[in-house]
């Protein structure tokens, strides 16, 4: 999924309030102009903005009452994580894992009961997201270090090479060279410059 067109879709409180109904069912325009209370034009406008860019999708039921209408659901599950912070811009989306839809529904036996695990399966994840916090903190505090040994005499240039070296550790080293100027020698010669900077 584009990052850049799903910040696009959610920015506008509107097609946030739409996804918010469609995730619980799926619903006709009609529907969600009374639950929402905006007009079934507006609506009928983010949804097709919403299909067109693949976030929720049509399709035709009967209706008892006249012609048939268009339902529209969810097309997807994904988690947006943005992290900003000293030295660290970072946008993800985690999206759904196909083997864990196909995991076993819980069976609960009443309400209390239901709202009970929810509540411990929230504190779950609240502690995940502490500890993912803290190894942000961590990874933030390495740039941070690894920047502060490039002295006054390194250039901008310099700079922006290694905290892009910093921030994509994961892809060789050319590769990121490659994406800023195309592996020209200039790049090469600032490596080096920075190599020795961080060995002093």
């Amino acid at each position: 999924m584009d990052i850049d067109m799903i910040l696009s879709m959610v920015s506008n409180p509107t097609r946030r309030r739409i996804l918010e109904a469609l995730v619980r069912e799926p619903c006709y325009p009609l529907q969600l102009s009374r639950e929402i209370g905006v007009s079934q034009q507006a609506i009928m406008k983010n949804l097709d903005l919403l299909e067109k860019n693949g976030m929720v999708v049509s399709h035709q039921v009967t209706s008892t009452m006249g012609p048939m209408r268009a339902m529209y659901a969810p097309t997807s599950e994904f988690t947006l994580v943005i992290d900003m912070r000293n030295r660290m811009f970072v946008t993800n989306i985690i999206e759904e894992d196909e083997a864990g839809v196909q995991e076993e529904i819980p069976k609960t036996e009443n309400l209390d009961s239901a709202r009970q695990e929810i509540a411990q399966i929230d504190r779950e994840i609240e502690a995940l997201e502490r500890e993912r916090s803290a190894l942000v903190r961590k990874r933030e505090q390495l740039i941070y270090s690894a920047m502060s040994k490039l002295g006054d005499d390194m250039t901008y240039g310099h700079r922006d090479l290694t905290y892009q070296l910093l921030n994509r550790p994961s892809e060789p080293t050319e590769d990121v060279i490659q994406d800023m100027d195309g592996g020209r020698g200039n790049i090469k010669k600032k490596l080096a410059e920075i190599d020795n900077a961080m060995r002093q």
